[in-house]
Order: C-alpha cells, then structure tokens, then sequence
C-alpha cells in the first residue's frame, strides 16, 4: 500500500514538471528539454515541426497552383570529344522555387531565418536535360544541401555535370567553331505545374576554367514553350546555346605548315633534269608524308558523311596529284632516256626550239638540240675522219661506206637525243605550270 502511493507521487510530479517546461517553451523562452542526452536547437525544433508529416514526393503546392521555378547556370569548365561528336559541362546549377510547406514564424524560433536541409529531404523539381548523351542517368546533380528561408523560398545550388550530343560541323577544321544546345525542362510536369523561368540570359562563366583548346564565345540561355502531339498541355524548355572556338595556333604547325612543304616538293620535282632519277624518290617521299597525315586525320576525326575537312580533301587531292606527277615523271624519263634512231616531227621540233622552248626557259636545251651546235663540237671528229679517209685510199668503196656511217649516224643520233631530251623537258615544265594552277585552285577552294 505504501508503495503503490509513493509511485502515485513520483507520476504526478513528472507531469507537472512536464507541464512547466511546456509552458516556458510556448512563451519563447526555452525550448523544451529533449528526451535524449544532448542539447536541443532552434534548428532541431524547426526541422522537427516542418518535416515531421512532409511528403518529399508530393508538389508543395495546391493541384490549382502553378510552382515557379527559376533556373540558371555557372559555367565553369567545358570538354568537347571530337570522336563523339559530345560537349560535357561541369559547373553549378542554380535553382529557386517556393515551397508552401516549408514556411515558418522566424520570431517563433529563435529569430532563425535561415534552415538547412538535405536535399533528399525535401520535394525537389525533376528538371532533367533532355539531350542528355547519359540516358541512363537521369539525375545530373550531386548531393548537396538546400537553403530554406521562412517565407518558404528553396534556393538550391548543386555541382552539375551535362554531357549532350552536338552537330558538329568539321568542315573549317582546326579552324572550326562548335554550337551545341542544353535543354532543361521537367520530365513529368507540364507547364500549368511547374512554370521554368530564366534567372540570368547569359550564363555565368566569371569561374570559367580556361580550356587549352576551346575557347567560349557564347552561352545564352533562351525560354521555349513547346506542345507535343501526346498531349494538349505545353512543355516550358530551357535552352543554352553553347558556342566554342577551336584554339588552333597548335594545329596550324601541325597541319597547315606540312601543306606548303608537300606543294613545294611536289613541285620541285619538275624541275630536276628529265633524266634524274631522284624524280621517282622525291615524289615517293612526298607520298608517304601525306598518307602519314592521312592516317593522323582519320584517328583525330570521326567519319564525317557531310562534313568532310577541308584540310583532309586538300590532302587527299595532294595526293592524287603527286600520283600523277609520279606518271609524268617515268613518261618524261623515258623519253630522256632511251635510245631514239629517229629525231622529232620537223613541226614539233620547230614548235619546241622556237617561242614555246623560249617562254618556258629551255634555251640550253634549244641550243643542244640544234644540228650547229653539234657540227661545232665535232669539228675535230670531221678533220680526223678526212685525215682518215686521204690516208686508207687502199681500202674498198664498202669499207670507207661503212667508215662514213660510223662518223655521221652518231652525229645525228646525238643531235636526235637532245631533241626528245627538250621535249621531256617540255613536258615537265608545261606540267609545273598546270600544277601551280590546280594548287592555287585548292587553296582558294579549301582557304578557311
């Protein structure tokens, strides 16, 4: 009995201890004494008050009501794959919105104005981007807090990372400029739901991180409302349209200097004697050069079915023409070369040791190739073969035949030589004119 009363006691005290520290906390001045050991806050009491019965997957909004969400973003560094035709975008994303459910009387709790909360605590907007090149992750954010103010503002600024796919242009390169899109909008509400507004119209790239080979020209941030065929409600976007420029000093060492030694060499060729063999080895060499690069260009660049380089077709049409250079130069060298018992066609020698042999600088070749200059230099051939001839009167008129021909065919025959020689020489030198022709024309064609 005595026991049953003294228990009796300690109950009505505890409640009325209760009751008194219940009472000082509805007046504002303490909070109440927590159950556990340690000290409860003002943040503690509000994150209890707000978030005891919160629906993180509910809008906080009346169904009637439309949730502003204001929405832009901090550029801080950007990587452009070539291969995969993708532009990735590190920087901060930044979100605002109101949540009716998260509002409170800061003079109520301490004069708090301010409350941190886990970002998987509270209903976030499900903006996605929808151009997305990761299309198995959705969530482009990472875990970071929310600010909650008292009159219910959620401001939300978590490190992003998008990755889209782009149209990439690669006609200009090295010397090309790249645009691509972001496109932001919710994935499950329209636009009666979630309204997406613009904070800024050019994003922020104050903390840019500078690239070594893109430079940022542009990024504007553009407000579209779109309607699909599904449904009747319309879709706000939000769209930043990125533009880069291609660093290209690097490149134009790489690239676009071999272009002038390869058109040198090419041309250089037609100038060494028709009968050089170094014709053939010259034009091999610059061959190779240019299948070297041709393979550089196809592991840098994807395969572009519209798109093709300009400095690749310049290439590859370099090297179909030192094929073709590579053809003149054995025809040329044949000619030069062998052994012909018949001289030139009167007209075309007539043609070549006049104005055309001229123009084209072939004086030399003129004056080799022309009966008096070989009567000069066998003067000496004719005195001894009469000497010869008033000495042997002993032989037959078949053996001073034979000795005649033996002293004139190889005048004429030397004569001969020296006239294909110019012709060979002709060739080459008609064949560098149209060169330097069809290389301007590249240039100009393929000039970016």
């Amino acid at each position: 009995m005595y026991n049953s009363v003294l228990l009796l006691l300690l109950v009505c005290a505890s409640s009325a201890l209760t009751e008194t520290e219940n009472a000082d906390w509805s007046m504002g001045t303490l909070p109440p004494r927590p159950a556990s050991a340690w000290n409860a806050t003002w943040t503690d009491r509000l994150k209890r008050d707000l978030l005891a019965n919160y629906d993180k997957f509910a809008r906080p909004a009346q169904h009637t009501n439309t949730t502003t969400l204001k929405l832009s973003i901090s550029i801080r560094h950007i990587i452009v794959d070539d291969l995969e035709t993708t532009m990735t975008v590190q920087g901060w994303m930044r979100m605002i919105w109101n949540d009716d459910k998260l509002k409170w009387n800061d003079s109520d709790y301490g004069g708090l104005e301010l409350l941190h909360v886990a970002n998987h605590e509270i209903w976030q907007p499900d903006v996605v981007l929808y151009n997305s090149a990761t299309a198995n992750i959705l969530d482009n954010y990472g875990e970071f807090n929310c600010l909650v103010y008292p009159n219910g503002e959620v401001l939300w600024v978590p490190l992003a990372e998008l990755k889209v796919f782009c149209d990439m242009d690669f006609t200009l390169w090295p010397f090309d400029t790249q645009t691509c899109n972001l496109t932001l909008g919710s994935w499950t509400y329209d636009g009666d739901k979630i309204n997406l507004v613009l904070l800024e119209h050019h994003a922020d790239m104050q903390l840019v991180i500078t690239n070594n080979e893109w430079e940022i020209t542009e990024a504007v941030g553009y407000r579209k409302l779109k309607t699909y065929a599904c449904c009747p409600e319309p879709y706000p976007e939000i769209q930043y349209k990125i533009t880069v420029r291609r660093r290209s000093p690097a490149y134009s060492a790489v690239v676009i200097t071999p272009t002038t030694v390869i058109v040198l060499m090419t041309l250089a060729s037609f100038w060494l004697p028709p009968t050089a063999g170094e014709k053939i080895i010259l034009n091999a060499c610059t061959a190779m050069i240019i299948c070297i690069f041709l393979l550089y260009f196809a592991q840098k660049l994807p395969a572009m079915a519209n798109h093709t380089p300009f400095v690749v077709l310049f290439y590859s049409s370099s090297l179909y023409m030192v094929c073709t250079a590579t053809i003149v130069s054995v025809v040329v060298m044949n000619l030069a070369r062998n052994r012909h018992a018949t001289p030139l066609p009167w007209i075309m020698k007539k043609l070549l040791t006049g104005w055309v042999g001229h123009i084209l600088g072939l004086g030399h070749l003129i004056v080799q190739a022309t009966p008096l200059h070989h009567n000069m230099i066998t003067g000496q051939a004719e005195e001894l073969r009469e000497h010869q001839t008033s000495v042997l009167e002993d032989h037959d008129n078949i053996g001073n035949s034979c000795d005649d021909r033996q002293m004139i065919n190889p005048r004429s025959r030397a004569t001969s030589q020296y006239e294909w020689i110019l012709l060979a020489a002709v060739i080459d030198r008609i064949t560098f004119l149209v060169y330097c022709f069809l290389f301007a024309v590249l240039a100009i064609a393929y000039a970016v």
